[in-house]
């Protein structure tokens, strides 16, 4: 029983300190009240015989200070590299309205819903094209710097994965349910 009491004892008082650390971390956020944001994020990843490419412009608005209203234009590039079976390009292209709400000093949650379009080339043909529709939700943090700009770190699960249809060459716009998304906003 007194190993127990010992126990709780350290904990409390590491909890504590991270309490306070976790509090001189964190900035203070300035007042973005009715106040527009423009940016987004790119990608860009050649792995193996896979070129990826994704661009996603984002317009948003404040409608309190710690809510954001908004909607994300996306373009996504996927291709395929095979001299034997021929090449594959897969583009997706739509819209996501979205919302984030700040919860603490820079740390958000965030809900999306994405709808995209995706056509397909194989060996110079076009497929017929699919929509995806996506919802994601999850949470982040941004840091501030100065006139109200800001970087985000964004950790997303897509409720949607393994829902969709598959295009006919079988490839899907995200090959997993997460999506970790770096992006910015001025």
């Amino acid at each position: 029983m007194r190993r127990f009491g010992i126990i709780v004892a350290i904990g409390l008082m590491l909890f504590g300190f991270t309490g306070k650390a976790s509090a001189q971390w964190l900035p203070d956020v300035p007042n973005m009240k009715g106040k527009f944001t423009y940016g987004g994020d790119f990608d860009f990843g050649m792995y193996g015989r896979y070129l990826n490419f994704a661009i996603a412009p984002q317009v948003g608005y404040r409608i309190f200070s710690p809510w954001e209203v908004g909607v994300r234009g996306v373009y996504n590039l996927y291709c395929y590299f095979d001299s034997t079976y021929g090449n594959s390009f897969c583009h997706y292209f739509g819209v996501a309205p979205y919302t984030n709400f700040q919860f603490y000093k820079g740390l958000f949650v965030h809900a999306e819903y994405e709808n995209l379009y995706g056509l397909e080339r194989y060996n110079h043909e076009t497929y017929g094209g699919e929509w995806y529709r996506s919802i994601f939700v999850g949470g982040g943090y941004r840091t501030y710097s100065e006139g109200g700009s800001y970087y985000y770190l964004m950790l997303l699960y897509n409720l949607s994965y393994g829902n969709s249809p598959v295009a006919t060459g079988g490839l899907y716009p995200y090959v997993s349910p997460l999506v970790l998304r770096v992006g910015f906003c001025f």
